[in-house]
């Protein structure tokens, strides 16, 4: 905080980056230091799900040609929740979500488009926020017959 309105903000003002009032949100150097550090921490994040995603990614391929024989599933198929249902649910949430966004806002305010990236970000930032809580038991995200269950690797 020292850093950012003890530094940054006379720079910003300065090098005419946030031209605007100190505390404007919009065109001062209150604004650009939150958007700033916003996209920083943004990237960072996306950044750090990278090896995650790549790791998964390599898994998915490897296993698609054959079958394992080994099963570590704890339950057994019918107390699981369909995928067909998580589907339809992600679908249906993110659509009601989308409406009620329009509805509140109007077409003046968020875009459907801004929603439906921002519920995708969000989806990517809560799986990195759950694989970096869980980190020393190196969770990774693990999909069996269908249905998505998280697991801890040995």
């Amino acid at each position: 905080m020292l850093v950012g309105w003890g530094f940054l903000s006379p720079l910003s003002k300065y090098y005419n980056w946030a031209p605007g009032p100190v505390g404007d949100m919009t065109t001062g150097a209150r604004g650009w230091i939150l958007w700033i550090s916003l996209a920083i921490m943004t990237s960072d994040s996306l950044v750090a799900l990278v090896p995650t995603a790549w790791e998964y990614g390599s898994k998915l391929v490897a296993d698609t040609g054959h079958e394992s024989g080994h099963d570590s599933e704890v339950e057994t198929d019918d107390r699981l929740v369909p995928s067909r249902w998580v589907r339809w649910g992600i679908t249906g949430s993110m659509a009601a979500g989308i409406l009620l966004v329009w509805f509140i806002f109007g077409n003046e305010g968020i875009k459907p488009w801004a929603t439906l990236l921002s519920f995708g970000l969000g989806a990517l930032l809560s799986i990195l926020g759950y694989v970096s809580y869980s980190s020393p038991r190196r969770q990774t995200f693990h999909s069996l017959k269908g249905s998505c269950t998280w697991r801890n690797r040995s």
